[in-house]
């Protein structure tokens, strides 16, 4: 593990930047393998090789706002992290469901078709194969280790707000830049014919092929019959881009007067 860090603080300490490089190597990573059936298990815990993480943390507090009885303060986290498998046991790639383990690659690389989006010509739905070729034929041998869960930025916000020093009120909220997700609810939603009688659709399925030239989002819908549309593939694959309020709390601290005839030194009521 290796830890280099740099704080500087500005503006009479009305500005304080840490920054964090990092590199960290794991040894004996520990995960599943299979196993011969006729044991009775299917996998076994086994030290299968070693991972590399490394990145940068930068840390910003700001004292944005100072007055007799008002104070408003940030601290914003930005994370970048690369991860990388170096070593694997016996060097054989290793799926687990839509992802892979490859030596190279992240250890959240997904394992999927490519999609190529849907023919204007017939409406029939398209994939890449391995060597980049649009082909109509569905292959799980065309799965290729592309993209990964891993976000490009993530961190959070958080803002702190005082009045009198007896009200404060913080807001923390959380985010993700970049990364994708694997969404097996967007393939029920949107069915190429099989099941699109009994379960609930997608408004995406008004962009659908109708008639020849259209280029369109969604492939023709054959009533009961599948064209492998909705099987795994990185059509169903979204960039997990967001922002999201993780935390809000508000608190009251009593006066010191009340709280001297109760035999206290300070008494606050926070609510979530």
């Amino acid at each position: 593990m290796t830890n280099l860090g740099l704080r500087v603080a500005l503006l009479d300490n009305r500005l304080d930047i840490l920054t964090e490089l990092y590199r960290n190597k794991t040894t004996n990573l520990i995960s599943n393998l299979d196993a011969s059936r006729t044991t009775g298990v299917t996998t076994i815990i086994r030290n299968v090789g070693e991972i590399e993480n490394k990145g940068i943390e930068v840390t910003i507090e700001s004292k944005n706002l100072i007055t007799e009885n008002f104070s408003w303060n940030t601290k914003l986290i930005a994370s970048h992290n690369q991860n990388k498998l170096l070593k694997l046991y016996n060097d054989i790639p290793k799926n687990f469901g839509n992802q892979r383990l490859e030596v190279g690659q992240s250890t959240n690389t997904f394992y999927l078709v490519k999609w190529a989006g849907v023919d204007p010509q017939d409406g029939y739905p398209m994939w890449y194969d391995t060597e980049g070729n649009i082909t109509k034929e569905y292959s799980l041998n065309n799965r290729v280790a592309e993209k990964s869960s891993n976000p490009d930025v993530f961190g959070s916000m958080t803002n702190m707000f005082s009045f009198k020093n007896r009200f404060n009120l913080s807001i923390t909220a959380g985010y993700t830049i970049g990364g994708y997700s694997f969404s097996s609810f967007a393939r029920g939603v949107n069915s190429d014919g099989l099941n699109i009688g009994d379960e609930n659709q997608s408004v995406n399925q008004l962009d659908r092929w109708q008639s020849e030239g259209d280029l369109a989002l969604a492939p023709i819908p054959i009533w009961g019959v599948s064209t492998s549309s909705v099987r795994n593939s990185t059509r169903f694959l979204y960039s997990k881009t967001n922002i999201k309020i993780q935390n809000v709390a508000f608190s009251y601290m009593l006066n010191k007067k009340t709280t001297q005839s109760l035999g206290l030194q300070s008494v606050g009521i926070t609510t979530y």
